[in-house]
């Protein structure tokens, strides 16, 4: 079946053969060439004068390779959002497993917050291009960012109308290449082909050694794409590679089809003068592939 190729689109994406003729098209724009210089890590959590976590952003890029698997027109989106508030103790990001651990349909989880306005917009600026994020509502959006406004690796800036000092953050960069490469096929006739083994299977990616973690998600879907069965999500250091145990795939039917999530995560606490404590930045590079159950 998947070696004829398969006319099926997935119901959704997670929050993430043999070939006679010419090799099937892939994606191509997850090979991030650009080598920015290194940067000053923009964090600094000595400051006594600070206290508590009271602000969150996240940055995200997704390259989907199949956008039509997905019932998606585009294949890339970017957002930053945002949000302000008194000090808490908590974190933004608790819900995210620990390196070296998977989590069976893993749900994401927020604190509790009181939010602060601290201005009509921010301005997010890097050392080429910067960009306004609006307030809507309690928090700050923009999901029209275009992919030629992405500074890779680079410090940048945030400030607005009240936040004076403003506070930094420091951006990801994206793949060299991605294994099983056929995971990154472009062409609902040529997707799924990726083995995803029920006695585990194990993904590659390159550059590496960043310091930063790393988060695939596998999400299993009913062999015509029409329902999800269930997901796990494994995190490990930026090493190159990680397994994915058996024990997380091996329920599932042969010919289920899967969407493969495979991201870089970084998480940092940056010192906002203005507001007296950290802020939580961020910074997720996805790539979401295809594959079948074996």
């Amino acid at each position: 079946m998947f070696s004829c190729g398969m006319d099926t689109q997935i119901v959704g994406v997670v929050n993430k053969s043999e070939d006679s003729g010419s090799r099937p098209s892939q994606i191509d724009s997850v090979v991030d060439t650009s080598h920015p210089e290194d940067t000053d890590h923009p964090v600094d959590t000595q400051s006594p004068t600070l206290d508590g976590v009271v602000g969150y952003i996240n940055y995200s890029l997704q390259q989907l390779a199949c956008p039509e698997c997905m019932g998606v027109s585009q294949g890339v989106s970017l957002k930053f959002s945002a949000q302000f508030h008194e000090p808490i103790s908590d974190s933004h990001t608790r819900w995210i497993p620990a390196p070296g651990n998977c989590v069976e349909n893993l749900q994401e989880t927020v604190p509790s917050i009181s939010p602060i306005d601290v201005g009509s917009q921010l301005t997010v600026s890097g050392p080429i291009h910067t960009f306004p994020v609006p307030r809507a509502g309690s928090s700050y959006q923009n999901e029209s960012i275009y992919e030629t406004q992405y500074d890779r690796d680079s410090v940048h800036n945030v400030s607005s109308d009240l936040l004076l000092d403003g506070f930094s953050f420091n951006s990801v960069r994206g793949f060299d290449y991605i294994e099983p490469e056929s995971l990154l096929y472009v062409n609902m006739e040529a997707a799924y082909q990726a083995p995803i083994s029920r006695s585990g299977t194990t993904f590659y990616w390159g550059p590496s050694g960043s310091g930063e973690n790393f988060m695939i998600i596998v999400a299993v879907y009913t062999s015509t794409g029409s329902a999800l069965l269930g997901y796990v999500t494994c995190v490990s250091e930026d090493v190159g590679y990680m397994v994915i145990p058996g024990a997380y795939l091996s329920a599932y039917p042969p010919g289920s089809i899967t969407a493969v999530h495979m991201s870089r995560q970084r998480i940092e606490l940056s010192p906002s003068p203005d507001l007296g404590g950290y802020i939580e930045t961020h910074m997720e590079w996805e790539v979401v592939g295809t594959g079948y159950i074996e």
